[in-house]
């Protein structure tokens, strides 16, 4: 009989966070050969949207939270998700509130960057984690002030990659937010 060493919780969840990447990745790559990249960059936002949405119904679930109500709030739930579904080293972020309806994330280190570079589809690549997040802010009730425009991957191009994210005026309470450091 063998014996199997015990993985810790943090192996665990880095194995299956590992594992549903690669699939993510490998289901990009089936779409792209069987039609195109047009088609596979069309349907990945389309996805990761609807991800996006599950993933944050669940955690505001898991962690019993209120959904946010001023924009320093929507940030630290923003933060919070990133930590969840996109650690260190995945992705390396910062994010400073803007105004009352707005924030700015700075990628610093992104896996999507690195993988879609590493796969030599970096020039034709519309990234979508844009729209993952907008999928966040639709599961939080606090819809985007315009849909992610379709743009390819910023750090492939040698930019920097620092969106700024409007909520529609009105759906967070204006005045209460504090100014982030």
């Amino acid at each position: 009989m063998l014996l199997w060493p015990d993985l810790s919780p943090e192996q665990r969840e880095a194995l299956i966070r590992s594992c549903w990447y690669s699939h993510d990745a490998r289901w990009f790559n089936a779409v792209a050969q069987e039609y195109d990249l047009e088609t596979a960059n069309r349907l990945n936002k389309r996805v990761c949207r609807a991800l996006g949405q599950a993933e944050m119904r669940r955690l505001i679930s898991a962690l019993g939270i209120a959904k946010p109500t001023t924009v320093h709030e929507l940030v630290q739930v923003i933060e919070v998700a990133f930590s969840v579904f996109a650690p260190p080293p995945l992705a390396q972020l910062e994010i400073r509130v803007v105004d009352d309806h707005s924030y700015q994330a700075w990628m610093k280190d992104c896996f999507i960057h690195d993988n879609v570079k590493k796969a030599g589809i970096g020039r034709y690549y519309v990234c979508a984690a844009h729209d993952r997040v907008q999928g966040w802010h639709d599961a939080l009730g606090l819809p985007l002030a315009a849909e992610p425009p379709a743009l390819p991957c910023a750090k492939v191009h040698g930019w920097e990659c620092q969106p700024v994210v409007r909520v529609v005026s009105g759906s967070l309470r204006i005045g209460e937010s504090r100014p982030s450091a």
